[in-house]
Parts: C-alpha cells; sequence; structure tokens
C-alpha cells in the first residue's frame, strides 16, 4: 500500500511539474542566413569578415554544436534527439566572397555550412558570383541547394514560371554537383499558396528567410532562418538569436503570408501546452514599423494577434517572444507578411 501510495504521489508529481519537464526535452536547432562576406557591399546584405570570424569564435568558445543542414533536418523529421545548443550556417545567392572569405574561415573552425545559389549567373559567369568549380571545391564541408534560377520573386507567377524556376535549378544543380536532396531556400522569404503547394507536391523542404527556431514542429515548407546580415550580425544581437528556443506551437493560422485587401491580417497560435501566467503575461509581439501588435487571449493555450493599424506594401513582421526558464533567453516565432 506505501508503494502504490508513493507511485501516485510521483504520478502527482510528474504533472504538476510536466511543464517545467518540457522545457528540458526542447529539441530544436537556430539556422543563421548570411549573404555577402564583405565591409564594402550592401549593408543590408553583407557581413563583414572580422564579425564572420567572432560568430564562429563564439559558437566553438560556447561549445555550440554546429551542424550540416541536412543532419537538422532529418534528425527533427525522424523524431530523434538534436544536441543542445545547435547552430546550423547557411547562406544565399552564391557570392563570390563566401568562397573567399567565409570558406576559408569554415575550414579553419571545420564548421559545415549549407550554401543556396541562382543557378543563371553561375552559369553566366557573374564577375560577383561563384563559379561551378569553386563550389566543388568547398565539398565536403559546404553542401549546395537550390534558390531558383533567376532569383525571381515567387508570387502571382505562372505554374510554368514555377516549373523552370525550380526544376531547372535542381537539374543543374543535380548535373554540376551530383546534389540529390530537394531543399529550396525562397527568393526574399517570399511565396504564396502556388508556389507553397508545387513544393509540396514535389516534396521540397523550404527554407524562409523569418526569424525563429526550426524544431519538430515547424512547417517544413517555410523553415525559420535568422538573418545575419548587417545590424542583425553585430555580437549582441548575434548572441541573443543563436541562445532563442522554437516557441511551443502546435499550429499556425494562416499559413499563407499574403495580406488581404484590408492590409489588417489576424494571426491565430495555438500552443502545444497551456503555458503558464507568467509566461502568458510575457508573451510579446512587434510589428515592423509599429508598436506592440493587439493580442486577445483564449484561455492559456491560443492567442490571436493583430496590428494596430494597416500593413504597408511590401513585406512586414509579427515578432513574438517569450521569456524561457533561463534568464537572458527567449522563445522566439516570427510571421512574415506581404502586401501587394
Amino acid at each position: 500500500m506505501k508503494k502504490l501510495t508513493s507511485f501516485f504521489k510521483f504520478i502527482l508529481l510528474i504533472s504538476i511539474c510536466s511543464p517545467y519537464i518540457a522545457y528540458a526535452l526542447e529539441n530544436d536547432c537556430v539556422v543563421l542566413v548570411y549573404h555577402r562576406f564583405s565591409d564594402e557591399g550592401p549593408k543590408s546584405t553583407s557581413t563583414s569578415p572580422d564579425v564572420f570570424k567572432k560568430h564562429l569564435t563564439y559558437l566553438k568558445d560556447n561549445d555550440f554544436s554546429v551542424l550540416p543542414l541536412k543532419t537538422v533536418i532529418n534528425k527533427l523529421q525522424s523524431k530523434e534527439r538534436l544536441p543542445l545548443n545547435c547552430v546550423s550556417l547557411t547562406a544565399d545567392d552564391g557570392f563570390l566572397s563566401i568562397y573567399k572569405e567565409a570558406f576559408p574561415l569554415l575550414t579553419q573552425f571545420q564548421f559545415p555550412m549549407s550554401v543556396f545559389v541562382s543557378t543563371n549567373a553561375i552559369d553566366k559567369n557573374y564577375e560577383s558570383m561563384m563559379t561551378w568549380s569553386q563550389l566543388r571545391d568547398m565539398a565536403p564541408l559546404v553542401d549546395v541547394f537550390n534558390h531558383t534560377v533567376n532569383h525571381p520573386h515567387l508570387v502571382n507567377v505562372s505554374q510554368d514560371i514555377l516549373e523552370n524556376e525550380i526544376h531547372f535549378a535542381q537539374e543543374r544543380i543535380s548535373k554540376e554537383l551530383e546534389v540529390v536532396d530537394r531543399y529550396f531556400a525562397y527568393p526574399y522569404g517570399e511565396f504564396d499558396s502556388e508556389t507553397y503547394s508545387f513544393l509540396e507536391s514535389n516534396k521540397y523542404i523550404a527554407f524562409g528567410q523569418q526569424s525563429g527556431v526550426v524544431s519538430q514542429n515547424s512547417d517544413f515548407l517555410n523553415i525559420p532562418r535568422f538573418s545575419m546580415s548587417g545590424p542583425y550580425a553585430e555580437m549582441e544581437s548575434f548572441i541573443l538569436k543563436v541562445n532563442t528556443v522554437a516557441m511551443p506551437l502546435l499550429s499556425i493560422k494562416p499559413k499563407s503570408m499574403i495580406i488581404s485587401e484590408s492590409n489588417k491580417p489576424v494571426l491565430d497560435l495555438f500552443f502545444l501546452r497551456p503555458l503558464t501566467k507568467h509566461e502568458r503575461n510575457n508573451f510579446a509581439c512587434f510589428v515592423s514599423g509599429q508598436n506592440k501588435a493587439k493580442l486577445e487571449w483564449s484561455g492559456l493555450q491560443s492567442v490571436r494577434i493583430s496590428a494596430q493599424d494597416p500593413l504597408g506594401v511590401g513585406r512586414s513582421r509579427f515578432n513574438c517572444t517569450m521569456p524561457y526558464q533561463e534568464k537572458g533567453r527567449y522563445y522566439w516565432f516570427s510571421k512574415l507578411w506581404l502586401g501587394l
């Protein structure tokens, strides 16, 4: 009888502490996205090579596990455990500075990176872009994936254009580099329902440009990545981002980023577990170019988020954070909107 009583006490303790146990079982990874590695390029898409070296040094000195992107995705999809402090490095577009500035540092630190390239710029031998030979030279430390043929906005385009931009780029990468993995990064982070459905039906894994952390519950057709260009590359920002945790979300509605005519989109989030009152009270969302978003809670497990004012034409974001159990760390989620 005493053993039975002890067992029920144990079960009660587990049920009370389950949210906190869940904290300890977070299984996610921070994916970073770079573009140019230069002190002279456009600030919005450039990272100083010296700053990039500081990024890598911080990751090494603080025992981060820097994993190939394929390893991260495969483990998440197969429900395997990822190491703590997981980070994966990516770069978009295929600029020559990746080969000249970033690759020597990646070699020095023995950190892998995945590069998403637009194939037409390589085939035409643009001076600012890498060649197929240089991309081959970086293997196996650097993987190469699909970023379309011409880097277009993939919104309101025909099915023929989608097929040509995505499939032809995949064929070129496969022919030149023997790449079989269907990993795709949206140019500008933009897509509509047709592009999303096309990638889904052709079994791609797709990556966006909204901030956040990838987990087993992520949408694998819109995986978040933290930008590490311009002011976002500064060390204070970098340290904050690589220590974030995936927001514990079960569902996000809508999946689409296209804003309706009212330009006041509504976002519904449903959490994997009931939040604590402390978490709910400290959950906050900010709107690009505005202040805090309006929050309408339904209990401790769902919230409706809306902007106070209409969003403008172009890209806008809802950035949401919530304190994690460790001081200075945060759950993070971002929703990208596109006003046409």
